[in-house]
């Protein structure tokens, strides 16, 4: 059992870290804007708005980082060198995102997008620890990144402009300087009980009752469970969703405002559950969440 304050430091880490790549990424896009790469802007910030969302998505994920979340402070040397103990952590967060080398077999199919995140990425961490980014850099292609001299002088290309485009911003509005104003997380047991036990393996990836068949989407985060609601004949007539604390949330389309199957859909979902308590929400069609009655519906043991 990994001990609460560090699943509460990873969160509020992964969450600051988030705000500094998406400064660096607008940063860069201005600068790609400015050299007529409007559409490389773009999809850097596409990149950038979803950097490390991975950690948030996936729950092992989230678990083996905060498992080290402690050691951190390397980040601060930028000759850090990762032991074998925080690659093992490090390496699923490495197989679901492409601006590390390591998620290729060969650091050099990283693609120029793949690249400038990976820039975005570091100077972000450079200005969360005041570490010199160019040295980073450079110590860090000996020890982890072995890119060809291409890959290497565009990272270093890249960086050298997120280094002039910031040197007048220390990135100190990122964080609020109010302690009482700032965005923290502390997690407690009940909360990590709720998500360890909510694991997405427990849910079937169809359900099908009388009328309606329930598709499940790919997930959206690991506290969370979507599925789409169809009609037997393929009609897809809303979505239903139940998250780890219980919250069930649900839309049905205008045209198919049928109280009957509504709870036919409710019903089904409360039957595979795990949890005892199911709160349950509507949202409108136009997707404004109302709360229609405060409803705990008492599974049977």
């Amino acid at each position: 059992m990994i001990d609460i304050n560090k699943l509460s430091k990873q969160l509020n880490d992964t969450l600051i870290h988030r705000q500094y790549v998406m400064r660096s990424g607008t940063y860069l896009a201005k600068y790609l804007i400015y050299k007529k790469r409007d559409v490389d802007a773009i999809r850097l910030l596409l990149r950038c708005s979803e950097h490390d969302l991975s950690k948030l998505r996936n729950l092992d994920e989230f678990l083996a980082l905060a498992s080290i979340v402690d050691c951190i402070g390397g980040m601060k040397d930028i000759s850090h060198k990762l032991t074998n103990d925080e690659k093992d952590a490090i390496k699923l967060h490495w197989k679901n995102n492409s601006h590390h080398p390591e998620h290729y077999d060969s650091a050099n199919d990283m693609s120029e997008l793949d690249i400038m995140e990976m820039a975005c990425d570091c100077h972000a961490r450079s200005k969360q620890y005041n570490t010199d980014l160019l040295g980073f850099i450079k110590v860090q292609q000996e020890l982890r990144f072995h890119f060809d001299d291409h890959h290497y002088n565009l990272l270093l290309a890249y960086a050298k402009i997120l280094t002039f485009l910031t040197k007048k911003d220390d990135y100190s509005s990122v964080v609020s300087e109010k302690e009482d104003a700032d965005l923290k997380f502390n997690l407690n047991t009940n909360t990590f009980d709720m998500l360890v036990n909510f694991s997405e393996d427990k849910f079937a990836n169809n359900y099908k009752t009388d009328r309606l068949v329930l598709k499940k989407e790919k997930n959206t985060d690991f506290a969370t469970i979507v599925y789409e609601i169809y009609l037997l004949d393929g009609t897809l007539i809303g979505y239903i969703s139940l998250k780890c604390n219980g919250i069930l949330d649900y839309i049905i389309f205008e045209d198919y405002k049928d109280d009957s199957l509504k709870e036919e859909a409710i019903n089904k979902l409360v039957e595979v559950a795990t949890s005892n308590g199911i709160v349950v929400y509507v949202r409108r069609e136009e997707d404004k969440k109302e709360r229609i009655r405060n409803l705990i519906l008492e599974k049977e043991q």
